[in-house]
């Protein structure tokens, strides 16, 4: 058994990385054992051996058919989890945050590379963070979108597992391999979001509030203009409701 969560970041990634690992008995790959996400260098990863029997791991990759057909050819499973785009936005905010607070407490200096790198020490309400909703962040949301409707991935509902995580792994899990249920309700107990939080500080600083309509309590009027300005065609298309 392998699997390859292929979805933007701030999605659930790491808790659903945690519910099939749980779930099939399989190791994390993190870091520096993960491959690029170039499709080409994704093949010679793994040719060189790099991917192990019962391993899963996560990667924020773009669609592409040749990294499908790469996938499959393992064979491997290819995951998706999609999320609330609204409350996807929020937590990815509240990450860089909490990363750049952990970061100076440290004395460590991280450069700025990444558009979103510019959210940093910013309130949420900022110019700069709303000229980032509104030029950068729909890059997630085509991301996203490509992988939810490309009929090649697993796609399991973020707001799902949190409503009924049992009928939603179940449903999962019968498309990737039937699970018992009581290995899947173990499993919902163990990557529980503070036992998730307790795994590790690294962990711990990704696994910030964990719950469905954050967005609801900290979003303002400009960030919504935005969604429906820019994206409602897309969050329409992932299955949400334009506010």
């Amino acid at each position: 058994m392998r699997i390859v969560i292929t979805s933007p970041p701030k999605m659930g990634n790491k808790w659903l990385k945690c519910l099939l690992g749980t779930i099939y008995g399989l190791d994390w790959l993190l870091g520096d054992d993960t491959p690029a996400t170039n499709p080409s260098m994704f093949e010679k990863w793994i040719a060189d051996g790099n991917f192990d029997d019962d391993t899963i791991f996560h990667q924020h990759c773009r669609y592409s058919s040749k990294l499908c057909d790469v996938i499959e050819a393992v064979p491997a499973h290819a995951v998706t989890i999609v999320r609330d785009p609204y409350d996807t936005f929020v937590s990815m905010f509240y990450w860089l945050q909490t990363r750049a607070s952990s970061d100076k407490a440290k004395g460590k200096v991280r450069p700025q590379q990444r558009p979103k790198d510019l959210l940093i020490g910013k309130p949420i309400d900022d110019p700069e963070v709303l000229g980032f909703l509104a030029e950068t962040f729909g890059e997630y949301l085509r991301r996203a979108n490509e992988w939810t409707h490309c009929g090649r991935t697993v796609v399991a509902r973020y707001e799902e597992l949190h409503r009924d995580p049992l009928a939603e792994l179940t449903r999962v899990t019968d498309a990737i391999q039937p699970a018992p249920q009581d290995v899947i309700e173990r499993a919902i107990v163990t990557c529980r979001a503070d036992n998730m939080r307790a795994m590790s500080k690294k962990m711990s600083q990704h696994i910030r509030s964990a719950k469905v309509g954050d967005s609801r309590e900290r979003l303002s009027q400009a960030h919504f203009d935005i969604f429906r300005d820019r994206y409602s065609h897309l969050v329409e298309s992932l299955g949400y409701e334009v506010r």
